[in-house]
């Protein structure tokens, strides 16, 4: 075997044990996860711009200065878990390969994220007016639609391990059929 056979199929492998990986329920379970954390951290953040949750200081100017300083944190917390999106749709691209762009809702998925990503970025890298900051986060809001993306992993979740239980159930139900009817013709003999 020649060093070219040998690396194809070591990345047959490598992308046999990705894919498994991407299908497992605990990534799922860790998507939904980071999937909720990241909803959770985008509606605090619109709710501390909107001042229904209020930061206190005592000058008006220190509250201004904190309330910046909270919505900075928490926007950076969210560009950390869209930056995990962005790295699980490269590598969902380069295991699945062509079959990405198969699934609309993955490709629809990756779409907004890359978009929201670079928006994020470019509010956190460039200065920029409160205008042109908050317009841009509106559509950084375009990732709650990802909620929808719950209902999706849960769906797979549920259809992945409900057949695996039947499956499991039916072959310990034969089993348990072949003993009795082993047992009842060692009874018979």
């Amino acid at each position: 075997m020649d060093y070219d056979e040998d690396l194809s199929e070591q990345d047959g492998s490598c992308r046999r044990r990705m894919k498994k990986v991407f299908h497992s329920p605990a990534t799922h379970t860790v998507i939904i996860a980071l999937i909720i954390l990241d909803i959770i951290l985008l509606l605090v953040v619109l709710l501390v711009d909107i001042d229904v949750i209020r930061v206190h200081a005592e000058t008006p100017e220190e509250e201004e200065e904190l309330k910046e300083e909270v919505e900075e944190g928490l926007h950076y917390a969210a560009l950390s878990i869209i930056s995990l999106f962005v790295v699980e749709v490269i590598l969902k691209i380069a295991v699945e390969g062509k079959h990405f762009f198969s699934d609309k809702w993955e490709v629809f998925d990756a779409v907004i994220i890359f978009v929201t990503f670079g928006l994020d970025l470019a509010l956190a890298f460039s200065p920029v007016s409160y205008v042109v900051k908050d317009s841009v986060s509106l559509l950084i809001f375009l990732r709650l639609w990802r909620a929808i993306k719950i209902m999706a992993e849960i769906q797979y979740c549920v259809r992945k391990e409900v057949p695996e239980a039947i499956d499991k159930e039916q072959l310990a139900k034969e089993k348990a059929d072949w003993r009795a009817r082993r047992q009842e013709a060692h009874t018979r003999v």
